[in-house]
């Protein structure tokens, strides 16, 4: 049968596909393919329109030859690539040590000039867990996206999407997403989910192929190098009138941390479904993620429940928080025995883009309890401070349940508020890789 150009290539396309879909033991992954054209003994693939190459290995020369056996595939070769006006073509690579000024140069701006890619770059790459990719046109980054490997490598968290501010709106997202995607399938047959965080406001493409596990507000003020003293001394003040009906809050050291929740605090009472969100980071509790987080050095603050609390001191009488850390016993309304606990999560601090000795602190809020939600800030930001090199001033960014906004925005009443986004969601993608 001889077959127009157009029909091989949408028959060639089509067998592709089909054996792409062969799922077989140790066979690696083969990319949707939209057209393609033979030279000599080596394929030139557009992957939408991503210009990738087949490897010389026996499961892409058997395609060929398949191939071949059911078409006639004389000049095909000749057959254009589709293209189109509005997108070059693209290349895909992994990131290198190398690519981080281009990176950091398309990234200008993003997050309202507090992104944490500049400052994480480095550390990213030498992740064993992470894999981080860079879009090429005529020779420059024009995109940049990673993910993390998480939940003992059974989810993946997709990070730093960014493009290029003259190559918005031309597909490049779409391309470098789902190369992404690819990757995973072919490289990391065990994930089964894919989840990532936004701004409010995500696209209507995005919301038909994720669902929204959580969301949680966002409150953020600007604290300069020279009212830090003063912020901790006016949060002190606005507190002491709750302080006597709380349990202290406690540092974890991490020998403690893996434990947390098979003891007083549950996690059905403080992670909605289940999800631990570090600053931009939606992960479940399991041990190897716990580690994570050690390595990176998050700072662990727990106030137990009253009735554990009761059971460690042997006491009906409830304990004072101190702002300072310390504690004394104060005879307590037994109210309050209905609280669940309380947890946060300090990530440490570090400089941002802005500059001017500008450093972004990320403090996660997991609890409903107003008042001890404004004694983990304060203790939280009184440990960041005594980081914090001299001269340097904080962007705080407080995640937190909707019902705190109110109370944790009049906790910074007076200082300047810094304009980022008001919510956090946490989407997950179920669909199959």
């Amino acid at each position: 049968m001889i077959l127009s150009r157009m029909s091989r290539n949408q028959a060639l396309t089509s067998l592709i596909r089909s054996l792409h879909s062969r799922k077989k033991d140790n066979i690696p992954y083969v990319q949707p393919i939209r057209t393609i054209g033979i030279v000599g003994d080596r394929t030139d693939i557009k992957l939408g329109r991503v210009l990738t190459k087949f490897t010389e290995n026996s499961y892409s020369k058997r395609i060929l030859r398949e191939a071949k056996n059911k078409l006639d595939l004389t000049a095909i070769h000749s057959l254009p690539l589709i293209t189109t006006p509005s997108a070059p073509e693209i290349q895909i690579l992994p990131a290198t040590a190398g690519d981080y000024e281009e990176v950091v140069a398309i990234s200008e701006g993003i997050y309202n000039g507090v992104d944490f890619l500049p400052f994480a770059y480095h550390a990213w790459l030498k992740d064993p867990q992470r894999k981080m990719l860079i879009a090429k046109s005529k020779g420059k980054v024009v995109a940049f996206e990673s993910f993390l490997l998480v939940d003992g490598g059974m989810t993946a968290v997709v990070q730093s999407l960014r493009v290029a501010l003259w190559m918005r709106g031309r597909g490049v997202a779409g391309i470098i997403t789902q190369y992404l995607f690819d990757t995973l399938r072919s490289n990391h047959p065990d994930v089964t989910r894919i989840r990532f965080t936004r701004e409010e406001n995500p696209p209507a493409s995005i919301l038909k192929r994720c669902r929204i596990i959580h969301s949680k507000a966002m409150v953020s003020v600007y604290l300069s190098a020279d009212e830090l003293e003063e912020v901790l001394r006016v949060l002190k003040s606005r507190i002491s009138s709750v302080s006597k009906d709380s349990p202290p809050p406690v540092f974890l050291d991490y020998s403690k941390v893996h434990g947390l929740f098979s003891g007083p605090l549950k996690e059905e009472d403080l992670l909605p479904g289940r999800f631990l969100i570090q600053s931009l980071l939606p992960i479940t509790t399991c041990k190897a993620n716990l580690d994570l987080m050690q390595r990176w050095g998050v700072q662990w603050l727990c106030s137990y429940p009253c009735d554990a609390v009761r059971r460690i001191t042997g006491s009906s009488e409830l304990t004072d928080v101190s702002t300072d850390g310390s504690s004394s016993k104060e005879d307590n309304d037994l109210s309050s025995s209905a609280f669940k606990g309380f947890l946060s999560l300090g990530t440490p601090m570090f400089p941002v883009p802005l500059g001017g000795g500008k450093h972004r602190l990320d403090i996660d809020l997991f609890g409903t309890d107003l008042s001890f939600a404004k004694i983990h800030v304060l203790l939280q930001l009184k440990e960041a401070v005594k980081a914090l090199p001299t001269g340097g001033s904080i962007i705080c960014i407080l995640y937190a349940e909707e019902s705190l906004r109110d109370g944790l925005t009049g906790l910074f009443d007076g200082f300047t508020p810094f304009f980022w986004c008001r919510e956090q969601l946490v989407l997950e993608n179920r669909s199959k890789l």
